[in-house]
């Protein structure tokens, strides 16, 4: 008798498949963060050596060089980024105002079953967070129950992309 053994990642086993749910698309959340702006594509890759530097300075995990970025004709950025879930991969998008100041956040793409990460009250909180302000975001950020992880990987998230701005998107001063 011949067995054959089957790797089925326990995810699949205890939940069933997740299935992620589409709540905005990147235009629809550009409008609701920037109304009545235009956009101007500015995506980019970091070099190497740059990841080295923002995965030091932020001390997050940076799973991609390439940054998904827009530059906001009232000035500003915006921004759409994936992070790890649960049980799938989360989409958002975050607004920085033209001083680095975090304008809004919105989450585009998850899991119905952990999306209180979409309610406002929580959302809320980034708002007027910037790079270096006060210590650690992740600090300042309260964790959801139910969806730790979706919540903490979001707030690292945009901790990432805020020091990222910070390095190499952000007027040098002098």
């Amino acid at each position: 008798m011949r067995f054959e053994l089957f790797m089925v990642p326990v995810a699949l086993v205890a939940c069933g498949v997740a299935h992620a749910e589409n709540y905005l698309t990147v235009e629809e959340a550009q409008k609701l963060m920037f109304p009545g702006a235009t956009f101007t594509p500015a995506d980019f890759t970091m070099l190497p050596a740059q990841v080295e530097e923002l995965i030091k300075v932020s001390q997050t995990t940076v799973f991609h060089s390439k940054v998904k970025a827009w530059r906001v004709s009232t000035g500003g950025w915006f921004f759409v980024d994936q992070v790890i879930g649960r049980d799938d991969r989360v989409t958002y998008a975050l607004g920085v105002d033209e001083k680095g100041t975090v304008k809004d956040v919105e989450v585009l793409v998850c899991v119905p079953g952990y999306d209180k990460v979409r309610e406002p009250r929580w959302l809320d909180q980034f708002r007027g967070k910037r790079y270096g302000d006060a210590g650690d975001l992740t600090g300042q950020i309260s964790i959801i129950s139910g969806t730790t992880l979706t919540s903490t990987h979001i707030t690292e998230g945009v901790k990432r992309l805020l020091a990222t701005y910070a390095l190499f998107m952000a007027p040098k001063a002098g």
